[in-house]
């Protein structure tokens, strides 16, 4: 919502509000029911049902600051209003999302601190833009996050692929335990974000990012329910096989 074009489009609002209160049923769904509805034979883990829960509120809450900023406040100052929206964004989809991706991994708990000096420039740069009025915030961080999502990218293939070696060696049964597919979901995150970036918030633009959300809340929720838990425990006895 850039250009907020999309506030002149009924269809296109019915369809904003409908991706916000999917969000929001998505992450009170994982918070309160511990028992899975896609696969009720499979023991999901609780951390990646806790970090996609927060993901899904950063969904509903984006909509949520982008609607009120665009129409409440801000509305008259277009510079600000891009600024403060985009950067909420950047500093909780974006690196939410990176740690749901990450936690679906459980060959090794893999750190997640270093994403924070990773995206403490956006905000560093969010408050120099708005103290100088500075319109290059926007060309600037749509660069920087372009840049951090391809080699979070690489960095994602290779640890997918050591995770389906680590799997290969421990467990001869690899039914609900790969997580190959959460590529194709990032490869689409891509494409949809260089196709908002470049659009110039045109309406298309809009409606797509609508549809990546609900593709995205629909692979989460398929994803967290039918990922099997691999504990410690069954490691070791695997290894002993």
């Amino acid at each position: 919502m850039y250009e907020f074009q999309g506030l002149h489009d009924t269809f296109f609002i019915m369809l904003y509000g409908t991706a916000a209160w999917l969000a929001l049923m998505a992450c009170v769904y994982l918070l309160c029911r511990h028992d899975n509805v896609v696969a009720d034979d499979v023991r999901s883990s609780r951390t990646l049902r806790r970090w996609a829960a927060a993901f899904m509120a950063a969904v509903f809450a984006s909509h949520v600051w982008w609607a009120v900023l665009g129409q409440e406040f801000l509305a008259d100052d277009r510079l600000v209003r891009n600024i403060v929206a985009i950067t909420l964004d950047r500093l909780t989809l974006f690196p939410l999302m990176m740690c749901v991706l990450i936690r679906m991994l459980q060959d090794r708990r893999r750190p997640l601190w270093p994403l924070i000096p990773l995206f403490a420039p956006i905000a560093v740069a969010a408050v120099v833009c708005i103290a100088t009025r500075s319109d290059a915030f926007e060309p600037v961080v749509k660069c920087y996050t372009l840049a951090l999502a391809v080699v979070f990218l690489i960095y994602y293939v290779r640890a997918v692929r050591q995770y389906g070696r680590w799997l290969l060696d421990n467990y001869a049964d690899l039914e609900r335990k790969e997580v190959w597919q959460s590529l194709l979901l990032l490869a689409f995150i891509l494409f949809v974000h260089i196709a908002y970036s470049t659009n110039g918030g045109a309406l298309f633009a809009e409606y797509l990012t609508q549809v990546n959300t609900f593709f995205i809340i629909a692979f989460l929720l398929w994803r967290v329910e039918t990922l099997q838990e691999l504990n410690s425990e069954e490691n070791e006895i695997c290894e002993l096989k």
